[in-house]
């Protein structure tokens, strides 16, 4: 929680004095910087995006932040996070997870069981762009890396008989492309990853 805590100090300090560039006279079109997915990087809620989070264009540093909850009849999902972008080339994100078992955790013996952990990435588009190459077939290509780190739980005991990590990083490449005339967006992400749901339940 601590190293959570400095880091979403870290980027919200970043984002004080760069918010005034990154939402100024931008030539980057609403929305063309996705939304936050779950683990934090901008993508499509669940998955990565090609594209660079916040409204930041080029020579310009843009800070965007999130917080979402999930609620099903057996489960309850907290997720909060930040992403600081520059260039429309660099994204740096951190993200922190709650997966509240309800009466499933109750069922199982483990009542107020929470699952937490806590999510590192960093991405760059490494070709294209989305809107200046929306008029050709070239699309946007972006690598990324998420690390992530669970908390201790009550699952210490399964997760160690089971063999599983408490900490795993994944890598991935996306590829997006935009077509203006028909707002139409299209992408795909090769993702490697050991985690086990999303890394809540280890690696």
């Amino acid at each position: 929680m601590p190293r959570f805590s400095h880091a979403m100090q870290c980027i919200a300090a970043c984002a004080v004095f760069a918010g005034a560039n990154a939402y100024s006279d931008t030539g980057k079109l609403l929305l063309t910087g996705g939304v936050s997915s779950i683990d934090g990087a901008a993508g499509g809620g669940i998955s990565p995006w090609a594209l660079v989070g916040t409204q930041a264009t080029q020579g310009e540093w843009g800070a965007s932040a999130y917080a979402t909850r999930l609620r099903t009849q057996d489960y309850a999902l907290s997720g909060a996070g930040a992403a600081l972008a520059w260039n429309d080339r660099l994204e740096l994100s951190v993200a922190r997870q709650s997966l509240d078992t309800g009466p499933t955790g109750a069922a199982l013996g483990l009542p107020g069981l929470h699952l937490k952990q806590t999510i590192l990435g960093a991405k760059l588009r490494i070709a294209g762009d989305a809107v200046l190459d929306s008029d050709t077939w070239v699309p946007q290509i972006a690598v990324g890396v998420l690390h992530k780190t669970l908390d201790s739980s009550g699952l210490n005991t399964t997760l160690q008989a089971l063999g599983a990590e408490r900490d795993g990083t994944e890598v991935y490449v996306s590829a997006a492309k935009l077509f203006l005339a028909q707002g139409l967006l299209l992408n795909g992400t090769l993702r490697a990853t050991n985690a086990n749901q999303n890394g809540l339940l280890g690696f």
